[in-house]
């Protein structure tokens, strides 16, 4: 069977997913896309582009298949897995409060899903004028942008430039593991976003300028990030020792059952044994992990927490409890 990519779409309430997943469709004309959506008939899928139903799924004279998110997720991919010669690539368009992280749970805990439709990217759609707004006043609105791979700055027309550089720095600083571009309606940067390889940003993506690090016997340094949305703060850990997998997944897991209340994501790549690297990261309060595609180059472990009020200690004290 061949694999079936799979991009989730998120973004709060009005920060603009259904006209870049619009754009995204236009540009790559050639891909036949099916697109989950929560909010079909709202969403902006014109009812003159339907052609057939068929079940929950409608055939749009795009070639696009399109049908609706209910609480039955796998269902619908077990309808879109018996329709794999129809289409080339899936995108989930979530819905404005919905926290990505539920809908990316089956892609990455059930191998069976993970291998038919292999999560490629979580892209979230910020609001350039409300963004700063709502990240004070809405826990979904973080999570969003937590969980996400790449983040689109979205409206920057109707902005100062110098306030959408600022916006850069501060989504970068709330997930280091993202990438942060920024655009309009009118000038999307569609092809530097699909040219982000998944994995590859991981503690890498922002080099604070006011940020401090240390080092320790040149095994170990970090980057620590405070602002004042929420008091949301990153850190970043990367260690040059081998890590005991099992054990680091093991303490991840308890930590995140009994004690993670405000942590909004774990994310990292891990370097094991013989130079092995594994990719572990948190889904809800779950932990998902993965092989690196590229393991026999991994030379150090990166792992990024977000969240409230994290003790940087207490969590280095964790994680050096789990080296080999």
């Amino acid at each position: 069977m061949q694999e079936r990519p799979v991009t989730i779409l998120t973004g709060f309430l009005g920060a603009g997913k259904t006209t870049f997943l619009n754009a995204l469709i236009e540009v790559r004309k050639n891909q036949r896309f099916a697109i989950i959506e929560n909010e079909f008939g709202e969403a902006g899928i014109d009812s003159e582009l339907i052609l057939r139903a068929e079940g929950d799924i409608v055939e749009m004279n795009n070639g696009c298949l399109c049908c609706t998110l209910n609480e039955n997720l796998y269902e619908i991919l077990n309808q879109l897995f018996h329709k794999e010669e129809t289409f080339d690539e899936l995108i989930i368009e979530a819905t404005g409060i919905a926290d990505p992280a539920g809908i990316a749970l089956p892609f990455l805990n059930q191998p069976a899903i993970g291998k038919a439709f292999p999560l490629t990217r979580v892209i979230c759609l910020v609001d350039a004028e409300l963004i700063e707004d709502q990240l004070k006043e809405n826990e979904s609105c973080i999570q969003q942008i937590s969980f996400s791979d790449i983040i689109l700055i979205n409206k920057t027309d109707r902005v100062n430039p110098r306030y959408v550089q600022e916006l850069v720095k501060v989504l970068a600083k709330i997930n280091p593991c993202a990438k942060v571009f920024a655009g309009n309606k009118d000038k999307f940067p569609l092809e530097a976003i699909l040219s982000v390889e998944p994995h590859k940003s991981i503690g890498s993506s922002y080099t604070p300028n006011h940020g401090h690090g240390k080092k320790n016997n040149h095994q170990y340094t970090h980057h620590h990030h405070h602002h004042n949305h929420g008091d949301i703060t990153s850190i970043t850990f990367k260690f040059k020792e081998q890590f005991d997998f099992d054990r680091l997944y093991a303490r991840l897991f308890a930590f995140l059952i009994f004690q993670a209340k405000d942590v909004y994501r774990i994310k990292g790549i891990i370097k094991c044994g013989d130079g092995e690297g594994m990719i572990i990261q948190s889904v809800g309060k779950n932990i998902s992990t993965k092989k690196h595609p590229s393991s026999k180059e991994c030379l150090e472990s990166r792992i990024v927490f977000i969240g409230k009020g994290l003790e940087e200690k207490a969590y280095e004290n964790m994680l050096r409890s789990c080296i080999a």
